[in-house]
């Protein structure tokens, strides 16, 4: 179809890197030098915040999540967004990255179902490349303030998507927006973010 990179089944991570490891940065995601794990990993309440747990050599582990980047679960990318230190899944990746709740996926993955609640942070998250700030994919035209509305405003080739998008779309349509303006992009109907500056 087109040259686009969708990771809905994130499959490129199978046999170029581990399927299970833990990043403590974006560095280490790109040299694929993390922690390799035993089993798969998941985020869990401790204390009043979130950790990312898994085993190692045997053992137990519990990292906070403010102190990891990102890590592969059974082969799909997840990072750590920075408003409430939740794991968030990459869903698509081209000239925008597509991340969903990633709590929701890990009892996806977990539990081997179809959907999920969303108990904690939003349902999906939008970021420039893999390494730069994700931020909620809630824009409201009277935000000027939150990290979505410095979003759109550091971002304005992105500003057709943005207003697709708008505030309580639901899953699906973001995906399809997501899914329209990459092709849009890649078509060069529309401008990417490289040609804004």
């Amino acid at each position: 179809m087109h040259r686009l990179l969708l990771l809905l089944s994130l499959g490129i991570s199978s046999g170029i890197m581990a399927q299970n490891v833990i990043y403590r940065s974006y560095g280490e995601y790109v040299e694929n030098k993390g922690e390799q794990v035993d089993g798969l990993i998941d985020v869990v309440p401790n204390m009043g915040r979130f950790v990312v747990a898994y085993e190692n050599a045997g053992s137990k582990k519990h990292v906070p999540t403010r102190k990891v980047w990102g890590f592969l679960n059974d082969g799909f990318l997840y990072r750590i967004e920075p408003e409430g230190k939740l794991p968030v899944r990459l869903m698509a990746q081209g000239p925008i990255c597509y991340w969903e709740n990633g709590l929701a996926h890990l009892r996806m993955q977990r539990d081997s179902t179809e959907a999920a609640i969303v108990e904690y942070g939003y349902a999906s998250y939008l970021s420039r490349d893999l390494q730069s700030e994700i931020v909620p994919a809630h824009f409201t035209a009277d935000d000027t303030k939150s990290p979505s509305a410095k979003f759109r405003q550091a971002w304005p080739a992105y500003s057709e998507l943005l207003d697709r998008i708008g505030e309580g779309t639901d899953m699906d349509s973001v995906r399809q927006c997501v899914v329209d303006y990459a092709v849009a992009v890649e078509e060069g109907r529309l401008a990417g973010p490289e040609h804004a500056f």
